[in-house]
């Protein structure tokens, strides 16, 4: 026993115990530092990739805007490449001193030409004539009173219809028959 009358063996254990505790304390806290520092580097991480990812996203956008635009802008470029050699051949027909009969001709392969580019671009004509009238694909100019036809039948076509891919691109104007 010391001179306060606490025992020593005792302040000892406890001052022992206090040592323990800090030492406990102190590696927790040294734990917790060093968890800190594994958690701001994922943090930093994850923000070097998610500004990564931000930039990537951007730069798609901008991509995918100028790609729209240039679509937009330039779709049709591929129809007029095809299309000009046509002109070419009307050009041609025009300033040609050929007969009559000969300038049809020319202009038939004109036509056949242009049918055929257009065909390859995935436009067809649509079959009208003597088809039942259907208001999808046709437009009726007027009805006319018919014995020689069946009724609701295309019995006259004004203007070809023009089918592109699997949409209309234009509606053949037509005459239907009517029977009494």
């Amino acid at each position: 026993m010391n001179k306060d009358g606490v025992n020593n063996s005792k302040v000892e254990q406890m001052e022992k115990e206090g040592k323990r505790k800090r030492k406990t304390l102190s590696q927790q806290i040294e734990e917790l530092k060093n968890e800190i520092k594994n958690k701001d580097l994922i943090i930093n991480e994850l923000k070097d990739k998610y500004l990564r990812l931000l930039a990537d996203y951007d730069n798609f956008r901008k991509r995918t805007e100028k790609e729209i635009f240039e679509i937009q802008e330039y779709g049709g470029e591929k129809v007029l490449r095809e299309i000009l050699p046509i002109v070419d051949d009307l050009e041609r027909a025009v300033n040609s001193n050929e007969s009559e009969e000969s300038l049809k001709k020319g202009i038939e392969l004109i036509y056949k030409k242009l049918l055929k580019i257009l065909k390859d671009l995935g436009v067809e004509p649509i079959e009208s004539l003597g088809k039942e009238f259907d208001p999808d694909v046709h437009h009726a100019l007027m009805v006319k009173e018919t014995k020689d036809h069946l009724n609701n039948t295309v019995i006259e076509e004004f203007e070809k219809g023009y089918r592109y891919k699997d949409r209309i691109l234009r509606h053949a104007k037509v005459v239907v028959g009517r029977n009494e």
